[in-house]
């Protein structure tokens, strides 16, 4: 009974270490296998590995582009260039046709009476004509009042028609020079502006003018030089005087002329340019004189200048 016993004791011990050991190896199992696992996987360092870049194979390819196309600006409309130039006592055909060659209703006019040295009797009377016109208008008195050289510029260049009066030449062209006028003038004239004026209001336009220059005790008559936008010689109030006439024996002492064409004009006279050339005359009381100048062969020749209407 006592063996009996033993042996029962000895059968359940070994099942029981044969358990124990089965686990054991179950555990090793797992383990192991778990460690196999774990060399396929990167360790976290906390930061991100960087993966090789791949670039598209669109990108790398050269993609053929078409050239821009050619853009071309249209031309915009030529500037006309515009003058309307007296031999003095200039009058209602004069003007007309100055305004004539405006295409605008009320157009803005700018009067400058600096060779009249800005009298007010002077102005009023250049304003109360052209106010004929138009209804804008404005006088610069550079002798009197001081401007804002941008607003001074302005005002020139954005008119539509500038009118110069008579006097002093000068004097005028002095003033003129202190505030860039002269400079604005052409700038204006390039610009399309029409610009009109006899006598020293004729003569700046020019390149060249006979002048009485008014010195005393008496005064002297020689050329004066002008902003040259119409490229003449000029002699207003031609039958004045035998002083102005000297206009003919002046030019024609002229060898070397920087143009070869010139007017001697009488008052009640004037011509029209169109981008330098004359377009048609005008005789406030149809029998005045034009006298034209030509220069050739070295000398210089005169012709009455034929009516254009």
């Amino acid at each position: 009974m006592k063996a009996s016993v033993k042996t029962a004791t000895a059968v359940r011990a070994s099942a029981f270490l044969i358990a124990i050991l089965f686990v054991i190896l179950a555990v090793a199992c797992l383990a192991a296998c778990t460690g196999e696992e774990g060399e396929d996987t990167l360790p976290d360092t906390g930061t991100e590995t960087a993966l090789p870049e791949t670039t598209p194979e669109s990108a790398t390819d050269t993609v053929a582009t078409e050239p821009p196309e050619e853009t071309t600006e249209e031309p915009g409309e030529p500037v006309v260039k515009k003058a309307v130039i007296s031999g003095g006592g200039a009058g209602s055909k004069t003007y007309r046709a100055a305004f004539d060659l405006i295409d605008k209703k009320n157009p803005k006019v700018i009067v400058l009476c600096t060779a009249g040295r800005d009298t007010v009797e002077n102005i009023n009377s250049y304003v109360g004509t052209m106010r004929g016109y138009s209804r804008n208008v404005e006088a610069i008195a550079l002798s009197t009042q001081l401007y804002d050289p941008a607003e001074l510029r302005e005002k020139i260049v954005t008119a539509d028609l500038i009118i110069v009066g008579g006097g002093q030449s000068e004097y005028m062209m002095d003033t003129w020079k202190q505030f860039k006028v002269d400079e604005y003038l052409v700038e204006a004239y390039n610009k399309g502006v029409v610009c009109i004026g006899g006598s020293a209001g004729g003569m700046c336009w020019t390149y060249c003018a006979w002048n009485d220059f008014y010195e005393l005790p008496d005064s002297v008559y020689k050329w004066f030089y002008g902003i040259d936008v119409i490229p003449i010689y000029y002699g207003p109030h031609f039958s004045n005087s035998a002083l102005w006439a000297e206009f003919d024996s002046a030019i024609r002492k002229e060898t070397s002329p920087k143009y070869d064409i010139g007017y001697a004009m009488e008052n009640g006279t004037a011509l029209v340019f169109i981008d330098g050339k004359i377009v048609k005359s005008i005789r406030e009381a149809g029998t005045e004189h034009i006298y034209e100048y030509k220069f050739s062969n070295g000398k210089w020749a005169r012709a009455e200048f034929a009516y254009i209407d």
